[in-house]
C-alpha cells in the first residue's frame, strides 16, 4: 500500500491528534495534513492492520481520558522534557504507540497480535509488563515480533 491509502483508510478510525501530541497538532494548526508525514510508513500501516483486523475501537490519545503523549512525541512533551539524557525513543521517531482497545486487556490484545503475527504487514517491537500496549516497528530481526521489558 501507498502512504497515501494507508493515511486515507487510517482518517477512517482516527485524526491526526489522535496519533501525534498536542504540541505537534498546535505547530501544524491548519496544515494537519503534514503531520502525517512525521509518523514512520510501517506503523501508520500496522495500526490501520490492527484496526482493521480486531474491528474494535483503539485509543491513542484522547484528550477526555487524559491521554496525550501516547503517539508520537516531541521536545517539549513531560516525558521528553524530564529526561537527563538524549532521548531517541519510538515515539519521538514516529514509530511507536501505546494504546488500548476496547473491551480487551493490554495481555489480550498482546496475546491476539501473537496469535495473528504471520498477517501483521511488518515485523514489530511488543512491550510486556504494561497496562497498555505499546507497540513499534523498530524490529530489525528476522522475527516477526520481539519482545522487550521482560
Amino acid at each position: 500500500m501507498t502512504r497515501a491509502e494507508i493515511v486515507r483508510g487510517l482518517k477512517s478510525y482516527f485524526s491526526i491528534g489522535e496519533l501525534v501530541c498536542p504540541h505537534i497538532m498546535g505547530r501544524f494548526r491548519g496544515k494537519e495534513e503534514t503531520a502525517w508525514d512525521f509518523l514512520d510508513k510501517d506503523l501508520l500501516e500496522v495500526i490501520l492492520w490492527i484496526r482493521r483486523s480486531i474491528n474494535r475501537p483503539v485509543t491513542v490519545n484522547s484528550q477526555g481520558l487524559g491521554f496525550t503523549q501516547r503517539g508520537m512525541r516531541c521536545n517539549l512533551c513531560k516525558i521528553v522534557k524530564d529526561k537527563d539524557v538524549a532521548y531517541l525513543s519510538s515515539h519521538v521517531l514516529g514509530s511507536g504507540i501505546d494504546f488500548d482497545v476496547e473491551g480487551m486487556t493490554a495481555e489480550e490484545v498482546r496475546r491476539w497480535i501473537v496469535a495473528n503475527k504471520a498477517s501483521l504487514p511488518h515485523a514489530i517491537r511488543l512491550e510486556r509488563g504494561v497496562n497498555w500496549v505499546h507497540l513499534d516497528v523498530r524490529n530489525e530481526t528476522s522475527e516477526r515480533i520481539v519482545w522487550f521489558n521482560q
